[in-house]
C-alpha cells in the first residue's frame, strides 16, 4: 500500500501498554494512509501548552526602535496539525511559541528580521500498525530559525506590516503515542531514547524541518519602543518522517512582540 512508513519502532522496557505489558515490536509495516473505511474514531482534543517568558534588556538609542537596528522578544499561542497525502482524520494540537529576534531596517518601510523561536508542533492521525487501526499522536518540539522580509505600510502611530520568508527548524523533542482500539491498548515512544541493547526506540523522524512563514502585524510605534500584535501561518515543505510518508507540519500562531 502506498504510504508505508520506513521508520522503525523498537519498544523497550519502558514502552509499555496501558495494562503494563510491553507490546510486540510491531513486526509489520506502519502505514500512514486513509484508514477511515476500517474504523472511524474521533479522538479527544489533545493539548500541549508551554509558556516561556524571555526577559530581554538592551540600551535604547535616540532613534525610534523601528528606524535603527534593534532587538525584540515575542510570545504567543499556536495551533498546529499535520497535512499531506497520508494524513487521515487529523486533530490539531495547541501549544506555545516564544522567541527573540533582531530587527534590521534596510529602508524606512523595508526591514529584515531573523528570529530564533521555540515552538510546539505535531498532531494526531489514523494509521495501520501491523494491520490494526491505531491513532498516532505525534508530538514535536522545534528550535526554528525564520528569516523574514517585512514591509511596513506608512502611517501614524499604528502601522500594518506584511512579512514572509523561509524557515529552518531543528527538532529538539519527539514523542509518538499509539492508541489501539481492538483490543484497547496504548504505547508511547520517545525519539532518541535507547533500548538496553543500545538501539533507538524510534528511527526515521527527521531532525530538520524546512518550511515558510507568512503573515501580518499591527504595530504601535512609541518613541523608543514598538509593540506589535501579529498573526502568522507556517507550513513545511517536506514530511516530518523519512521515506514514502507524506506528513508535513503546518500551523497558525498569534503573537505579541516588543522591540526595544
Amino acid at each position: 500500500m502506498r504510504g508505508a512508513a520506513t521508520f522503525k519502532l523498537h519498544p523497550g522496557r519502558n514502552a509499555r501498554g496501558a495494562r503494563g505489558v510491553a507490546r510486540a515490536d510491531f513486526p509489520g509495516p506502519i502505514t500512514f494512509a486513509p484508514v477511515t473505511r476500517f474504523h472511524r474514531w474521533r479522538s479527544p482534543f489533545a493539548a500541549a501548552s508551554l509558556v516561556t517568558v524571555l526577559g530581554l534588556s538592551a540600551a535604547t538609542g535616540a532613534l525610534p526602535a523601528q528606524d535603527r537596528a534593534a532587538v525584540g522578544a515575542q510570545v504567543g499561542y499556536t495551533r498546529a496539525d499535520l497535512t499531506g497525502e497520508n494524513a487521515d482524520l487529523v486533530e490539531s494540537r495547541q501549544g506555545a511559541i516564544t522567541g527573540v529576534y533582531l530587527h534590521l531596517p534596510l529602508h524606512r518601510l523595508i526591514s529584515v528580521r531573523p528570529e530564533v523561536d521555540f515552538s510546539l508542533k505535531g498532531g494526531q492521525t489514523l494509521a495501520l500498525v501491523d494491520g490494526a487501526v491505531a491513532l498516532v499522536d505525534v508530538e514535536l518540539a522545534y528550535l526554528e530559525l525564520p528569516v523574514l522580509a517585512r514591509f511596513t505600510v506608512p502611517g501614524g502611530r499604528y502601522r500594518p506590516v506584511f512579512f514572509g520568508g523561509p524557515s529552518v527548524g531543528l527538532q529538539i523533542g519527539c514523542d509518538l503515542r499509539f492508541t489501539f482500539f481492538d483490543p484497547p491498548d496504548s504505547t508511547r515512544l520517545t525519539c532518541g531514547q535507547e533500548r538496553p541493547d543500545g538501539q533507538d526506540e524510534v528511527e526515521g523522524v527527521r531532525e530538520w524541518d524546512i518550511g515558510w512563514v507568512a503573515g501580518m502585524a499591527l504595530e504601535m510605534h512609541l518613541p523608543r519602543t514598538t509593540l506589535a500584535l501579529q498573526g502568522r501561518y507556517s507550513a513545511g515543505f517536506r514530511s516530518v518522517l523519512s521515506g514514502a510518508v507524506d506528513l508535513r507540519n503546518r500551523g497558525i500562531a498569534l503573537l505579541f512582540g516588543v522591540t526595544f
